[in-house]
């Protein structure tokens, strides 16, 4: 299926892109994706940032912290049809030469290990049925993120879900059927 999406907002505003919309994905809606960038705007923005986006379905969170000044966004997404479609996305922008996208599997460690940081924010949109996968996988992830990196987990409204001890939530918003959290990363201190 064939659609079309909006930039809401930041240098590349109003600019639609054709989002080859597989099965498995659920784009975040306009109105959720303006909610999200404004509270991250008002945790320090996206301005010179390095993005890291799991579960990127259209790359449309991605392409929108671009848009608000992310110096580099990394787009992680395991169905092929849709990597392809992001990287048609990041051309049509012409954001290619800020956006990498990677088809992976982010259930395998040798995944895993080819997402290079370190990152400063985190978007997180996962099937829902997988959103309980999340607070494992940050961990995993957690020597790839900076300290201090801020992560946004969107999930199903009606699930109570919960980041491991490194992580401080900072508000959870809701959005009808949908949730997000908001967290920041915060490196284990040695013993």
């Amino acid at each position: 299926m064939t659609g079309r999406l909006r930039v809401v907002g930041g240098a590349l505003s109003g600019r639609r892109f054709a989002s080859k919309v597989a099965s498995v994905t659920r784009p975040t809606s306009d109105r959720v994706r303006e909610a999200i960038a404004s509270a991250v705007e008002s945790r320090g923005g996206f301005e010179g940032t390095s993005v890291l986006d799991l579960f990127a379905g259209t790359g449309a969170m991605a392409i929108e912290a671009l848009s608000r000044g992310a110096a580099r966004a990394v787009l992680v997404e395991r169905d092929r049809m849709a990597a392809r479609a992001i990287e048609e996305s990041l051309a049509a922008l012409e954001l290619s030469d800020r956006g990498r996208v990677l088809a992976l599997d982010l259930t395998t460690r040798s995944s895993l290990a080819r997402i290079e940081g370190p990152f400063d924010r985190v978007l997180v949109d996962p099937p829902y049925a997988e959103a309980q996968a999340v607070a494992p996988l940050l961990e995993s992830l957690a020597p790839q993120l900076a300290d201090g990196a801020l992560v946004v987990f969107e999930h199903p409204s009606k699930l109570d879900v919960a980041l491991g001890p490194t992580f401080e939530v900072l508000a959870k918003k809701r959005y009808g059927d949908s949730a997000v959290l908001f967290a920041r990363y915060a490196r284990a201190s040695p013993l």
